[in-house]
């Protein structure tokens, strides 16, 4: 896990099939600000439960989702956060009590809960849609990945909406709060000059902010190309140099996925990687 293709390839894979839940519970409730929403996701956290999703969408995402699939989120919110309990039915209704405490303590404006299969199916449905439906907003954008401490969500979303108006860029915030996971689209016009190169600034910014705040710069999408330039910024040149020594261990001449998660020139790392040395003699030959 993490090695990103470094070590060679998976050539079996065991599953674990696990039963579908019996009974689920879910609730969606609307704030005034980004903050407010994930100071409530820490509330929750904090007090032990283990929801199975928690996910937050901003006004933008809000604004992306009901245009395209009219979910009937509340218009007026600066930020919703949907919570959803699964498992057992006694153990569910013992955790959905509490859950509906902790919710009507974080301050939420308005509060709904999926009365029926239907209703809950509605409320996803705007959500799964949320990130192919900010093509509507912006011809362009980038998607983030990074990762803070749960507890820290709150400041996490305040500072990223302070750097989307210093750079005058519009971020619509779409992810998976309950693992502090970020997932902010960074709109953009590529006919504009210059527009990418200030989207991919912002976007080392919020890279940036989640190694400040103890997070890392791979929630779940890895480091790939895009991240490369970041690694030496979380990791000591102790750490980098560990990690390089394991993969040359394993694949001393570097064949396997080259040019992905060490920093490197642009000669070694571009799209047609530099031959390796034994290349030019011959000796091995690329696939």
């Amino acid at each position: 896990m993490g090695c990103e293709g470094l070590f060679g390839i998976a050539l079996e894979i065991t599953l674990r099939l696990l039963p579908k839940p019996e009974r689920y519970r879910t609730v969606l409730a609307s704030y005034n600000s980004l903050q407010a929403a994930g100071d409530a996701v820490t509330a929750v956290v904090a007090s032990g439960l283990l929801p199975g999703a928690m996910e937050i969408m901003d006004r933008l995402a809000i604004e992306a989702a009901e245009a395209s699939v009219n979910a009937g989120y509340p218009r007026e919110a600066a930020a919703l956060l949907i919570v959803e309990l699964e498992g057992e039915s006694v153990q569910v209704e013992r955790e959905f009590a509490q859950l509906k405490e902790l919710i009507a303590a974080t301050g939420a404006q308005e509060v709904r809960i999926a009365a029926d299969e239907a209703e809950r199916a509605r409320i996803w449905k705007g959500r799964k849609g949320a990130f192919s439906a900010v093509g509507r907003l912006s011809p362009d954008y980038i998607v983030q990945d990074g990762v803070v401490p749960r507890g820290k969500l709150g400041q996490a979303l305040a500072a990223i909406e302070r750097l989307s108006a210093q750079y005058n860029i519009r971020v619509a915030n779409v992810f998976h709060a309950g693992d502090g996971n970020l997932h902010p689209l960074i709109l953009f016009d590529g006919r504009e000059a210059g527009a990418l190169h200030r989207a991919e600034a912002l976007a080392g910014e919020i890279l940036r902010l989640c190694i400040d705040l103890g997070g890392s710069i791979t929630g779940e999408h890895g480091v790939g190309m895009e991240k490369r330039a970041y690694m030496p910024i979380m990791f000591s040149p102790v750490d980098m140099q560990a990690m390089t020594d394991l993969r040359q261990a394993i694949d001393p001449l570097e064949l396997a996925n080259r040019g992905k998660m060490f920093p490197a020139d642009d000669a070694q790392v571009s799209s047609n990687h530099a031959p390796h040395p034994l290349e030019k003699a011959g000796v091995i030959s690329r696939v």
